[in-house]
């Protein structure tokens, strides 16, 4: 009898069956089944969006300081109101008003294309900072993040996009992370503030 014609399962085949367990087990860890590793992935996706904007505000900041534009600059050069900035963004060629309402989302936060809301209905805020505003001072956070006057920083666990499960925060200095709400009065790490824009 041929032993290729024998029913049953060779040594090759059951490592090739491990080798797909193994791999389909290092894709599904079980972080990335919770809600909490589902927030994390779109903190990142927000982190991305906001490294896109700090880059657009340096060069923005970077052409006002050499044509000597006032109307250039960071958001709180441009008087500290979010609307003044955005328009900049736009008139000044940085971005698309698309893009830019691409940027200011998250998901369950989405900004329709077309008009840039008031930053009260944005994914993102944005922080008053200028050129004089230290390299830790805080730029950008996702909206779940308040910071009050009083220095009363906390987690809105019913605001969108992502509660209570985390923000990510990016800095004038150009780092940014994702923290846990454990972390949200620690400013030593998360940086110094400045008022949101208005």
């Amino acid at each position: 009898m041929n032993p290729r014609n024998q029913a049953g399962i060779t040594m090759v085949e059951i490592l090739v069956i491990i080798g797909i367990i193994v791999i389909l087990a290092t894709v599904h860890t079980p972080g990335s089944l919770t809600p909490i590793g589902f927030a994390n992935a779109r903190m990142a996706q927000s982190m991305r969006n906001m490294k896109q904007l700090h880059m657009v505000a340096q060069q923005m900041a970077f052409d006002g300081e050499t044509n000597g534009s006032t109307n250039l600059g960071w958001p709180g050069d441009s008087g500290g109101s979010f609307a003044n900035w955005t328009a900049q963004i736009i008139k000044g060629g940085y971005l698309t008003t698309n893009d830019l309402c691409k940027l200011l989302s998250a998901p369950g936060l989405i900004v329709p294309p077309g008009k840039i809301p008031p930053m009260n209905e944005t994914a993102v805020r944005v922080y008053a900072v200028t050129k004089d505003s230290p390299g830790d001072a805080v730029f950008l956070t996702t909206a779940n993040f308040t910071n009050t006057p009083m220095g009363g920083e906390a987690l809105n666990s019913s605001a969108k996009p992502y509660g209570n499960k985390g923000f990510a925060v990016f800095r004038k200095g150009g780092d940014g992370t994702i923290m846990l709400p454990k972390q949200v009065g620690q400013t030593n790490l998360i940086g110094s503030f400045v008022p949101l824009c208005r």
